[in-house]
């Protein structure tokens, strides 16, 4: 396929404007294809920047720009040496982010860092000797610092900051200017971050500080993100959202005083970089200069000539981006989605079909007619998501057309869990507004059948149905005012649903039998306190729930009435006999049937005969439930299958964190007994024949833990015989041949207008917080048309969704070329050069009774200690010049001989060792420990110390293990810094409320209370500004119930709330925060502006660097003065009674 070259120009007019001239809107300019340049940076010759995700240098003046980097995976956020001569970047050339340097007139890229942590180039030292970047990668929870490593590599010493995300050298070196916290937007490769007008505690500040005094001032900052500081003229310029769009404001430090440097109505400025007198920055794709003394603004004119492979169409392998899959109604095939194509695979033999074929179309959700004849799916071929119908051939077949088109709605909407009527004439679904449907495929007629939900949550059960097989019944269940679910009967006939099942227990999943006799589903009688998941308060009970049967028919006997036994007579005898040996037949006839379907792979359509009329008696149709003999359990969904049997799945292991996938298992009336067919069950669908099933097999961790890890190995598919329990590899489906051709130009628009229709679906406000969502989709398109990378496209997404200005509002993933990632490996240490060598300055555990936690250096036998030096590692020697991370590359998880010598150099010998992949768990869990023994100092022993770090499964486990082991204390800090939220923590705030109610003397041992376990002095809160969502909610209801103090800075403010949303095509993700908080008062609260702490307290540089933890001290302090002012009473035991005085 020959090269596709793109000559891109952008020839606009320059402005030269004064002080406070607007930059021209966009849109006002001449008709372009406009493009997205990105993060430039400034030499006194050449501006370099990023753009299809390569680096390109151009001159000042403009013109046709040089290619600097190419390979797989994006270079990024260049960065000239202070001669001009070297770039340093952020790259990923080896499957990892790190530092670069290139020289700027182009060479062989040299890889300046090795740690397994992302590293992102930030600036030069002024001698340009050395390079600051941040990472996380010493951090104990999510936030960055600065370091700085020599530009020919080395060991990386961080710089004296707690927190850092951007900063800058004075020209002569003696401070920095820098951000702690990251902008509201911005992105680290695969996460776009948008928020635009961000008022909440995460609003990024600068702060100057003095090398090596560590005094600091703040740059005089309102509510609003300032970032991205640059020296220049004795003055520091950054970019601040001050007055809504992101422009460039100058800092005078003699005068303590802040100006507007430049107006800015349209689109946010994104960075700013610059050399002498002269600043760089980019705005919507375009490259700007800035001349301080002037106060003049120009466009940079580029012009680019250049391969660009992202956007040449391809044939592709797209069988590992499976959506979707269902089975056919023999089993011989499986049809599935995939890249936003429909797809049909056989179970074993036959080709491999494209049955849609539609680049630059999404088709979603497809199921195959049980006849065999036709796949239903949803399409946006229209714009709008319709319902099409194809024959299973992907062509025209007879007495069909070749596709039928229905359209569904006039707004956006999503639907869901398409499923064939048994007569392959009607589909049913449900869309994203609680509706049910049901659309007849001979008249084109849509029904409502449901649209009476109280209560959708986020859970798909809540909308499972079920056709009758008669076709002229579907039961479904509706949520109700009580958060609980009822199931209903639909009649065809009437139009009428009427409810079958009390509201009295949770019931859901409903399933006829195949003779129409029986409809089971499943009822929970405990759910009631778990309803609402988004509650903390939910995680503390096990949910179980029962199998029921109901009787369609008043004269239908159960499905398990007594059996009654007497001596048969012979005849009798006789008759069973035939029943088995037909039985056999009829099992034998299956199978050899089944075969016979799939020798050439293909789905037979079929007739079959007209099913008997499913009979239903309404009257006291609630009253004949019974229970199916079967114990309580964490049951998950129930099929009818043949003969009257009962397939249903049930959680190895529950929880509301995970499990362990399902158990399969069937019950059949004959023996009344339960056989196992499957574990570690994803999904599972049986054929519309009841002969074949579809199953998706996950694989749980070696070590047991819950779920594979990210990037882990996918589910295995596989069709196995319904009858049997499925073997070992046996029935597994092949998706090599899941090919397909991709336009990605045509895609990516695809997916530009899918992004608009998910924020118009799912957004909690239909009014999209004041955005004109016509307007901006018309004002971004035509960046989309000319896009020379997937990381464009999330680009974009990120502009346009910042309107909104909401959290939680972000895209990641897609398509984006990157190399294969070569694992790092990580030792577990801190290290100190001493005499040449790296020596270890501290070694982390992992702490107490933390299984999962391996702590390379501290196992037991290896006898290292602080000291101690690295001569080599794998043989080779090992010396300061060389990054400690570089011999280690590749071998986390793997045994390696390290050579010890103490740190008197003597006694030198080889140990074996097992190197990490991250550190992270180690040094958070040694940074709460640390601070539980701070506490306990501080205190005297008075004091918990108890962290959480979010409101999900990691602050649960920690909450429960760290307050209850220490109910002796008198009070407690809660220190909910860097809370990465998750749910509601009502749980938290009432373990945290309780009082004594009452006491408990024994003859032995010491009195007892009620509640027992509690802390019931006083309480005392930190948080941060990453303490967000669910760690917003945290503080505020911390406060709201008056339980004490809060201590630290405003929280990030984002409260609201995100479900499930559909794929993009490629497998990209884009969220829509689907609920948001207000307060008992009626207000919008917390959102967008963070929860308030009672005392402020800064982590200040200086403070910090002598080992003090202001925050956490201030907590101690405040703690302790309560305490003082209102001790906890201590009740004596009374005298005991003497009733016969």
């Amino acid at each position: 396929m020959r090269t596709m070259r793109l000559r891109l120009l952008v020839c606009l007019a320059v402005f030269l404007i004064a002080i406070g001239v607007m930059i021209e809107p966009v849109g006002a300019r001449a008709a372009t294809k406009p493009h997205i340049y990105q993060h430039p940076a400034l030499s006194k010759d050449l501006i370099a920047f990023g753009y299809a995700g390569d680096l390109w240098t151009v001159p000042r003046a403009g013109g046709v720009a040089t290619r600097l980097t190419t390979g797989i995976g994006i270079e990024t956020e260049p960065i000239f040496s202070p001669d001009g001569s070297t770039i340093a970047f952020t790259g990923s050339y080896d499957g990892n982010t790190d530092v670069f340097i290139v020289p700027a007139t182009g060479g062989v890229p040299f890889r300046v860092t090795y740690h397994p942590a992302a590293d992102f180039a930030v600036a030069w030292t002024p001698d340009g000797k050395s390079i600051v970047f941040r990472s996380t990668r010493i951090s104990q929870s999510r936030y960055t610092q600065l370091y700085q490593v020599p530009s020919k590599g080395g060991i990386a010493k961080p710089l004296p900051l707690p927190m850092a995300y951007q900063g800058q050298f004075s020209p002569d070196g003696k401070e920095i200017a820098y951000s702690p916290l990251p902008p509201a937007y911005g992105f680290d490769y695969m996460t776009y971050v948008s928020w635009g007008n961000y008022h909440g505690g995460r609003a990024s500040t600068i702060w100057i500080t003095t090398l090596p005094g560590l005094e600091s001032v703040e740059i005089p900052h309102e509510v609003a993100s300032d970032f991205s500081p640059v020296y220049a003229g004795g003055k520091i310029y950054f970019l601040s959202s001050r007055k809504g769009r992101a422009t460039i404001y100058k800092y005078d430090p003699g005068a303590n005083t802040v100006a507007q440097a430049l107006e800015n109505d349209g689109p946010d400025i994104r960075s700013l970089h610059g050399e002498g007198d002269t600043l760089v920055y980019d705005r919507l794709g375009e490259i700007y200069l800035f001349d301080t003394k002037s106060g003049t603004t120009k466009l940079v004119p580029i012009e680019i000539d250049a391969d660009l492979p992202e956007v040449r169409p391809r044939i592709d392998s797209v069988g590992d981006e499976l959506e979707n899959v269902a089975i056919s109604p023999t089993g011989v095939r499986a049809v599935v989605e995939a890249h936003g194509d429909i797809f049909t695979v056989a179970a074993k033999h036959g080709p491999t079909r494209d049955i849609t074929n539609t680049p630059g179309v999404m088709e979603r959700e497809p199921a195959w007619s049980p006849d065999g004849q036709l796949i239903a799916y949803f399409s946006d071929e229209s714009g709008m998501y319709a319902l099409h119908v194809a024959p299973q051939t992907g062509g025209a077949v007879a007495g069909a057309a070749v596709v039928k088109k229905f359209a569904l709605a006039q707004e956006p909407a999503y639907y869901f869990s398409p499923k064939w009527s048994p007569d392959s004439k009607k589909v049913a679904f449900y869309d994203n507004r609680m509706k049910t449907y049901v659309l007849d495929t001979t008249t084109g007629k849509l029904t409502v059948i449901n649209d009476k939900n109280v209560y959708g949550g986020f859970s798909s059960s809540s909308f499972d149905f079920a056709w009758s097989p008669d076709s002229k019944w579907i039961a479904y269940p509706r949520s109700m005012a009580n958060h609980l679910h009822a199931i209903f009967l639909y009649s065809q006939d009437s139009g009428q649903s009427t409810q079958v099942t009390s509201e009295m227990g949770d019931s859901r999943y409903p399933a006829f039998d195949r003779e129409g006799k029986y409809l089971f589903f499943l009822t929970s009688t405990n759910e009631g306190a778990t309803s609402d998941g988004l509650d903390m308060t939910s995680d503390l009970y096990q949910v179980t729930s029962n199998i029921y049967a109901l009787t369609l028919a008043a004269d239908t006997a159960s499905p398990v009435a007594p059996e009654l036994e007497d001596e048969k007579t012979a005849a009798e005898e006789k008759a069973d006999t035939k029943k088995g040996d037909d039985k056999k037949s009829d099992d034998k006839a299956g199978d050899k049937s089944g075969e016979a379907k799939e020798g050439n792979g293909e789905e037979k359509t079929h007739a079959k005969p007209a099913p008997k009329p499913v009979k239903v008696d309404l009257d006291g149709i609630e009253k004949r439930v019974v229970a199916m003999p079967l114990p309580a359990s964490v049951y998950t969904g129930v099929t009818g299958g043949l003969k009257g049997s009962l397939y249903f799945t049930e959680l190895q292991e529950s929880g509301r964190f995970g499990d362990r996938g399902a158990t399969l298992s069937r019950w059949t009336p004959e023996e009344r007994k339960t056989e196992k067919l499957a574990e570690h069950v994803e999904s599972f669908e049986l054929s519309a024949n009841g002969e074949k099933m579809l199953l998706s097999l996950g694989h749980p961790r070696p070590d047991g833990s819950p779920a594979p890890p990210a990037g882990g190995p996918k589910p295995t598919w596989v069709i196995v015989p319904a009858n049997a329990a499925a073997k070992a590899g046996e029935g597994v489906l092949s998706f090599g041949d899941v090919k397909m051709r991709i336009d990605p130009h045509a895609e990516w628009a695809q997916m530009y207008h899918e992004v608009w229709r998910i924020e118009r679906a799912f957004f909690y406000d239909s009014n999209f917080h004041g955005t004109n969502t016509v307007a901006d989709e018309k004002k971004y398109e035509p960046y989309v048309e000319s896009i020379a990378s997937r990381a464009d496209l999330n680009y974009i997404f990120q502009e346009m969704l910042s309107a909104f200005s909401v959290g939680h509002l972000r895209g990641n993933g897609g398509q984006i070329p990157d190399a294969k990632k070569v694992p790092g490996g990580l030792l577990g240490a801190d290290y100190e050069i001493k005499g040449n060598r790296y020596c270890l300055a501290k070694i982390y555990s992992g702490g107490e009774f933390n299984p999962r936690e391996k702590a390379p250096l501290a196992q037991p036998g290896l006898n290292v200690k602080v000291g101690d030096c690295i001569l080599d590692i794998n043989g080779q020697d090992l010396t300061a010049d060389i990054d400690i991370q570089q011999p280690l590359e590749g071998t986390a998880g793997k045994v390696i001989s390290l050579r010890i010598t103490g740190e008197d150099g003597k006694n030198p010998h080889d140990i074996s060792v097992v190197p990490i992949a991250s550190e992270a768990a180690l040094r958070n869990v040694d940074w709460i420990e640390g601070n539980q023994k701070k506490v306990d100092q501080l205190s005297g022993g008075k004091l918990a110390y108890v962290y959480l770090p979010d409101t999900g499964e990691g602050g649960f486990t920690n909450f429960n293990r760290y307050y209850f082991a220490q109910t002796d204390k008198k009070g407690a800090v809660i220190d909910e810094r860097f809370n990465g939220g998750g749910q509601v923590a009502d749980y938290f705030i009432e373990v945290l409320g309780r009082h004594i109610e009452s006491y408990w003397a024994p003859r032995y041992g010491t009195v007892e209370h009620t509640p027992n376990a509690g802390i019931y002095g006083p309480k005392v809160m930190i948080a941060n500004e990453f303490s967000g969502s669910g760690g917003d909610a945290l503080p505020w209801l911390f406060k709201q119930a008056k339980l004490g103090p809060l201590v630290g800075k405003r929280t990030w403010g984002g409260l609201v709330g995100i479900g499930p949303i559909p794929v993009l095509m490629d497998g990209g993700h884009v969220t829509s925060p689907s609920v948001a908080f207000f307060s008992p008062k009626g207000e919008w609260d917390v959102e967008n502006h963070g929860v308030e702490p009672d005392y402020a307290v800064e982590q200040d540089p200086k403070s910090v660097s002598e080992g003090h933890d202001p925050q956490l001290e201030k907590a101690v302090s405040l703690a302790l003065e309560d305490l003082g002012k209102s001790p906890q009473p201590e009740v004596k035991k009374p005298a005991y009674p003497n009733y016969h005085k």
